[in-house]
């Protein structure tokens, strides 16, 4: 066989490899969405948390709830409580990045806003977590992130 002959096997082969994980890679899950965001705020203090309407969810991060198959939101009405938890679930195809970036914006407007004087609430906002995995959009601003993180894959 020459050489020519191999590359182009590998190329093949890495080409089918790329696509089979790419096709894999995003999959929804089928996971029922409130008991997943239910299993999340299991992992992590949510008591001083309050279900958020609608409305809320909107303001505070400019979609519409009805865009998503699934929101659950918690956030404290005390203006100077920065933890919040998000779990949103994205119709099959939908791009995530638009909300990602939204929350992105909001964790970095709160941090400016927090800096001089809540420290404490500053700490949480710099070890948030925010993952984005089959179909689902995890945010969390919390003492705990890194569990609830465990327990949203765990969830999935």
């Amino acid at each position: 066989m020459s050489k020519l002959r191999i590359k182009e096997i590998v190329c093949v082969a890495a080409l089918l490899l790329f696509i089979v994980l790419l096709t894999t890679q995003n999959k929804q899950s089928a996971a029922d969405p409130q008991q997943v965001f239910d299993d999340v705020c299991a992992a992590i203090d949510v008591s001083a948390l309050e279900e958020r309407r609608e409305d809320q969810f909107k303001k505070a991060f400019g979609f519409d709830a009805s865009d998503f198959e699934f929101v659950g939101y918690l956030a404290s009405s005390d203006v100077m409580e920065v933890r919040e938890v998000l779990l949103v679930k994205l119709p099959a195809g939908t791009d995530e990045e638009p909300l990602l970036n939204k929350i992105r914006t909001r964790v970095e407007d709160k941090a400016e806003l927090f800096a001089g004087y809540a420290p404490e609430q500053s700490g949480y906002l710099e070890t948030f977590a925010l993952r984005a995995r089959s179909g689902y959009v995890l945010y969390v601003v919390s003492e705990a992130p890194d569990a609830a993180v465990r327990a949203f894959k765990k969830a999935l």
